[in-house]
């Protein structure tokens, strides 16, 4: 890959591409063997699917999540190394980016091995995300699908569970013209009511999504499940369900409910103020 990382093996694959282990390694390496080859140092490297290059949408997708990603700085939020770009022409065009390797487990693999997480590394993991989705919106970059599977759990090196927010690839960016009335991006179970409607979304929308994901991690379930549109109507009009569980205190059931408030100005006003009131649930303030 631009005679610059040579491909060790595929980590996985998503809806737009395809994941590799990657060595970033000395000039020729791509013409070396395994063992000749001088290995640097280990990314992941993301190339659109071959299959999709025709595709404009999910062309789309991929570039905005490399952009996306790279505009923004933070230890909770997956780091871009660099993006390649196609030739002349073309310049703006990724042709594959370069990510941070993370060794881990995404929130989604977590709870569907563990169920339930307790109160306080629920809180934990909510207030890691919204550290990187505070990060986002400070760039100006609004996230727009916050799920599990797009928080990711990793030691620190002090050894504690840190979160990096994934995949801004339904992101809304800075200078995007208007999207058309009515064009619904994001996943249906984790989607403000706002924007299960088309509507713009501010920060607030992810601030609802975190909710949801916040909610979930401590009752073991989404608040509303289905297809869209009938998993869009009950966000839209229903009160979640009761968590139900005895370790989930009421400060913590009350920050929960104000994030998934249906008007955007009856919730938390910012993943700061999210972040806060997450904190302030902790013994002694966190």
């Amino acid at each position: 890959m631009g005679n610059r990382y040579r491909l060790i093996q595929l980590l996985g694959s998503g809806g737009t591409g395809q994941v590799y282990l990657a060595e970033l390694c000395d000039p020729g390496c791509g013409r070396m063997t395994g063992q000749s080859a001088v290995p640097r140092q280990r990314f992941a490297l993301k190339v659109l699917r071959a299959e999709h290059r025709g595709e404009p949408e999910l062309v789309a997708r991929f570039e905005r999540e490399a952009v996306a990603g790279a505009r923004i700085h933070h230890p909770n939020v997956l780091a871009i190394e660099g993006v390649e770009a196609h030739g002349e022409g073309d310049s703006e065009r990724p042709r594959f980016f370069v990510m941070e390797l993370l060794v881990g487990l995404d929130l989604a693999d977590t709870l569907a091995f563990t169920g339930a997480l307790g109160m306080a590394r629920s809180v934990r993991v909510a207030e890691g995300a919204a550290l990187g989705l505070g990060a986002a919106h400070a760039a100006s970059v609004i996230h727009r699908d916050v799920k599990p599977e797009n928080l990711f759990l990793v030691h620190a090196p002090d050894g504690r569970e840190q979160v990096k927010v994934l995949d801004f690839g339904f992101s809304h960016l800075p200078g995007d013209v208007a999207e058309a009335r009515g064009r619904i991006v994001g996943t249906p179970e984790y989607m403000a009511p706002e924007q299960a409607r088309g509507a713009p979304a501010d920060p607030r929308a992810d601030v609802y999504s975190l909710g949801v994901v916040l909610y979930e991690m401590l009752a073991g379930r989404v608040p509303f499940a289905g297809e869209y549109p009938e998993v869009a109507r009950r966000h839209a009009r229903e009160r979640p369900p009761p968590i139900l569980r005895a370790n989930v205190s009421a400060e913590l059931d009350a920050v929960v409910r104000r994030a998934l408030e249906k008007a955007p100005e009856a919730r938390f006003p910012s993943m700061e103020a999210f972040r806060a009131a997450l904190l302030a649930t902790l013994p002694g303030g966190g």
